[in-house]
């Protein structure tokens, strides 16, 4: 009987060794790539063993970039929560009036989400948790606290010399300025059937509308 050859011994795969920079930039394309899969094909294909794949990596590997599912979403909400301070404290440029600089405020925050809807959906539509079971939090992250921060700064400047408007009524009129541009993309954006009225004119008419509600707040 003829003896059997053995078989050649496995050769482990070498450990590549990535610089702060390659890793720094490898994150990003992990994050360009999530978005992918989520755009084209919803959130239920959007895995941490689907977007290794996709990405050529272990799971393991990828694990190191983002520990949990859970870690995956906090990277992709920050990544647009960054985007949308940029635009945000772009808008106040060539503005001095505060009103003005709160209706481009309004008015950019509109037009972040209305260029990028599957992100808007993916943020504000959506019920993704941990493993907990707690909503993904972001309240605690400083990009966040900065975007609350810049809002209600640029709405408190519009009450002028005329009040020190508190704490609790500040967050209040913020929160219904808000309310209302928010109401209004999750309308068009989140249900597009919805037979709405010419939409340039209800983007206008939101927009006035919470002028007015902040003008009001602060002249009683």
């Amino acid at each position: 009987m003829k003896a059997r050859t053995p078989a050649p011994a496995a050769v482990a795969r070498p450990r590549v060794r990535r610089s702060p920079a390659a890793m720094a930039q490898l994150k990003l394309e992990l994050l360009d790539r999530a978005w992918s899969i989520y755009s084209a094909e919803g959130a239920g294909a959007l895995s941490m063993r689907r977007l290794a794949q996709d990405a050529g990596l272990s799971t393991m590997a990828l694990y190191s970039y983002f520990p949990s599912k859970q870690a995956l979403l906090e990277g992709l909400w920050l990544e647009v929560f960054e985007a949308l301070l940029a635009e945000l404290l772009a808008a106040s440029t060539g503005r001095r009036a505060p009103l003005k600089v709160m209706e481009a405020h309004l008015r950019g925050f509109l037009g972040f989400w209305e260029a990028r809807p599957d992100q808007f959906r993916m943020i504000y539509m959506s019920t993704h948790q941990s493993a907990d079971g707690e909503a993904v939090p972001m309240k605690d992250q400083p990009v966040y606290r900065k975007l609350i921060q810049l809002e209600r700064e640029r709405v408190a400047a519009c009450a002028g010399d005329r009040t020190e408007p508190s704490e609790s009524l500040l967050a209040e009129v913020a929160a219904l300025a808000l309310i209302k541009v928010v109401g209004y993309l999750l309308l068009v954006l989140g249900m597009p059937r919805y037979p709405l009225p010419e939409r340039t004119q209800l983007r206008e008419r939101v927009v006035a509308d919470a002028l007015q509600g902040i003008r009001a707040a602060w002249t009683g």
